[in-house]
């Protein structure tokens, strides 16, 4: 479809609501939130065609991180003042096309920028009409009603040559000891949980160096700290971060800082300015 190209990147904006599909923090929820002075990357999806019979089907990839838009497990409980099952982001491992990462876009009217999403007989849709608080995303039926609560307006991004700036790292919080201000270093205690990380390092045409993943632990969701700690790591500075969310999901840009869960997590690691790292250089906020 002419409004997701292959490998274009695009907002989701509510017809109804007036806010973007937003991918949480937490790397699992999807709710409504409205664009804001500096837009966030978390409103950000990457678009993936598969050609299938009857048309293209449409992957949606999260641009903050890497994680696919897809249609919940029938048993997780969506929250009351809600309709239908919930839209999550999920790793991608499945070798074949799996259904709930699957899909169809149709254009509301001719000559704009509408279009509706549907999953097998199930629509994206947007919640919160009379109770502006219920922001979830979800997935729902039909049912013949040509509610705007299951349009949304694609916001194609241009794509830039510049390589967007990492978050700066968090400053060490400071603490009150004696009548006196003091930073608390690194040494005295982890800000956060351990991540269980991998990394590989690709050579300038993208292929593995080796297959060798090794392991390392992460203790706080800065992906400027990451950088630092994976170019201590392979001895060299001048790299450039991705991550892989699932076995077959595609390599995407680590440019925003880490979600605010403790899920393990596979960077892929670039030489900065060769052909493999510069196809990543694709979009802007």
């Amino acid at each position: 479809m002419d409004l997701f190209p292959n490998g274009g990147f695009a907002r989701l904006r509510s017809r109804a609501r007036d806010k973007y599909v937003h991918a949480d923090e937490d790397a699992t929820s999807v709710s409504l939130r409205p664009l804001g002075a500096v837009p966030s990357l978390n409103a950000v999806w990457k678009a993936d065609l598969w050609p299938l019979q009857g048309g293209n089907v449409l992957l949606l990839q999260g641009a903050a991180y890497g994680r696919y838009l897809a249609v919940a497990h029938e048993d997780e409980v969506v929250p009351s003042g809600h309709r239908g099952v919930r839209a999550v982001q999920r790793d991608y491992t499945s070798m074949n096309l799996d259904r709930p990462f699957m899909w169809r876009a149709a254009r509301v009217e001719a000559g704009q920028n509408y279009v509706r999403l549907r999953n097998v007989q199930r629509y994206l849709r947007a919640n919160g009409r009379h109770c502006y608080w219920n922001n979830l995303v979800t997935v729902d039926v039909r049912n013949g009603d040509e509610t705007m609560m299951m349009q949304w307006r694609v916001e194609a991004i241009p794509s830039t040559p510049e390589t967007l700036p990492l978050p700066p790292p968090p400053q060490p919080p400071i603490h009150l000891r004696r009548g006196l201000f003091r930073r608390r270093t690194g040494h005295d205690v982890h800000p956060h949980p351990g991540r269980r990380m991998r990394h590989v390092r690709l050579n300038d045409d993208g292929n593995y160096v080796n297959d060798h993943w090794p392991e390392f632990v992460s203790y706080d969701n800065s992906v400027s700290n990451l950088r630092t700690q994976v170019a201590h790591l392979e001895g060299d500075e001048n790299i450039t971060l991705g991550v892989r969310a699932g076995r077959n999901a595609l390599v995407i840009p680590l440019v925003t800082n880490l979600p605010n869960n403790v899920d393990p997590m596979e960077i892929i690691v670039y030489t900065t300015g060769s052909p493999a790292c510069e196809v990543y250089r694709v979009f802007s906020v």
